[in-house]
């Protein structure tokens, strides 16, 4: 992963701590590969061409002596850029180098805004036990002996001293993917290889990320595996969620399946029974909620909210809109109200207390004119439009119906499906010559179907439920579909 980057490791010692008044009056930079090998190294004292104060001199042991005659910065640029350019700046605690970095180089027409590693902020994590993190006392800990301090080559090579102790102590994974998330680099878990990814299939599927004991930490689909378990560690920084999920992920298991169908109804029925530690449980579906259209005595349309798909309202064959819950339901509409210009007061769904926000809002004129002159008929044909995306499609089969799905691999599985219901998905056992019932997590075998017992089953009662509807009228008129009894009869 960070092979491909060169690593300037940066100390300064300068006349005070603000980088627009201040100034350099030492830098030290060595130049380093990815695995830590050195392809160079430059130093100098700089004539700061000011004063430098009794506290700064006695600390770093640098006197206005030691500078008289030294290049100034002017003269030494171009080096400085030369070693810069294109590396990752690293520093101990590195805003500060960088800070002072940024403004002298930009005196000079350079741009510098480098992705920055801090040895201050790795040592605090990879190492959070230890009481401080200065670099003394980091010398300190790992036994690394210098000279002097507060002088730039000799706090450069603490740097690389506890580089070197952390790459070796938390061994290359560990090392690689703090570096990572702290440069903002794709990373990976620091128990998984390259490997291990690799072998993730390109394809439709679910996949669990799981921890050290094997506990069940994520659980999620895609239209790629790879793709997306890789976008869960390209997508960490600093503490976030996806962070905490990369450093406790152990192992990653998967299931390929057909196609973004097969994907959506597999795990919406895992997530119903397994609990996965590090993902937001998704708040149990309750009854859809409908909203239908009634016409007052005025002529004029109103809205009303009831929970569930009501069988004498599919039967009927009445237009109705659907959401996933009332709570949705109200809140898009009172949405599509306003984009639409229509008054919540005159559609009737105002609570107790509410007002309509309509800057029109008006009572009912002798059913003839509504909502500052538009007429009752354009106020109930707009009503429909703004809901059109949102009207119940009634089941467009007699019967039920197998719906196929094949992906890339030729892997196919048929959804035996009926009035927006779905009965379990289902796979051709060749050497059987019949159907078996695809296995799913925690269960074991598939169950044989033939034309009898596919009847039986989607003549059990299920509730309408709303994620399986938008799921299968997403896909249902892109795959192929038999009805059963064209199915079996081939």
């Amino acid at each position: 992963m960070l092979d491909q980057y060169r690593f300037a490791l940066v100390d300064l010692e300068t006349t005070g701590g603000q980088a627009r008044e201040d100034h350099i009056m030492e830098i030290a930079i060595r130049l380093d590969d990815g695995c830590g090998r050195s392809l160079g190294q430059w130093q100098s004292l700089v004539d700061p061409q000011c004063s430098i104060p009794f506290f700064i001199q006695n600390l770093t042991g640098i006197s206005p002596a030691s500078v008289r005659g030294q290049p100034r910065f002017a003269d030494v640029v171009d080096t400085v850029w030369g070693y810069l350019e294109g590396a990752i700046l690293v520093a101990h605690n590195a805003r500060f180098d960088a800070g002072f970095l940024r403004h002298h180089l930009r005196c000079f027409g350079y741009e510098y805004e480098p992705k920055v590693l801090c040895t201050l902020k790795l040592a605090r994590t990879l190492y959070p036990d230890w009481p401080k993190h200065g670099l003394e006392a980091i010398c300190d800990r790992i036994g690394f002996y210098s000279p002097v301090h507060h002088r730039a080559m000799a706090d450069v090579d603490a740097m690389k001293a506890f580089l070197d102790y952390a790459r070796e102590d938390k061994g290359e994974a560990v090392f690689n993917f703090e570096l990572g998330l702290q440069l903002g680099l794709p990373v990976l878990p620091p128990s998984l290889s390259q490997e291990d990814v690799d072998a993730i299939p390109r394809q439709p599927g679910v996949y669990r990320l799981l921890g050290e004991a094997g506990e069940l930490l994520y659980l999620g689909g895609a239209t790629s595996l790879h793709e997306q378990v890789l976008h869960h560690f390209a997508n960490c920084s600093g503490d976030s969620k996806a962070t905490k999920l990369a450093r406790r992920v152990c192992g990653i298991q998967w299931q390929v399946l057909a196609g973004d169908l097969s994907v959506g109804f597999h795990l919406n029925a895992s997530l119903r029974y397994e609990t996965p530690l590090m993902q937001r449980r998704t708040k149990a579906a309750g009854k859809p909620c409908c909203v239908r259209f009634i016409v007052n005595e005025n002529g004029l349309t109103q809205l009303r909210f009831s929970s569930g798909l009501p069988a004498s309202v599919v039967q009927s064959g009445e237009a109705v809109a659907i959401f996933r819950d009332r709570k949705r339901a109200k809140a898009r509409v009172a949405e599509l109200a306003k984009e639409s210009g229509l008054c919540l007061y005159l559609l009737d769904i105002l609570a107790e207390g509410e007002q309509c926000a309509c800057a029109n809002c008006a009572l009912p004129n002798d059913g003839i004119t509504v909502n500052g002159g538009v007429d009752s008929r354009n106020a109930n044909q707009k009503i429909i439009e703004a809901l059109s995306s949102y009207l119940y499609t009634p089941w467009p089969f007699e019967e039920p119906v197998f719906i196929c799905e094949q992906n890339v691999s030729g892997f196919a599985e048929w959804h035996l499906l009926n009035d927006w219901r779905y009965y379990g998905s289902f796979v051709w056992d060749a050497d059987a010559k019949l159907m078996r019932e695809h296995i799913v997590p925690r269960e074991e075998g598939g169950a044989q179907i033939d034309l009898e017992s596919a009847q039986r089953r989607c003549e059990q009662v299920k509730d309408f439920q709303y994620e399986h509807y938008r799921l299968i009228k997403a896909f249902i008129d892109d795959l192929p579909c038999q009805t059963l009894s064209d199915f079996f009869a081939v």
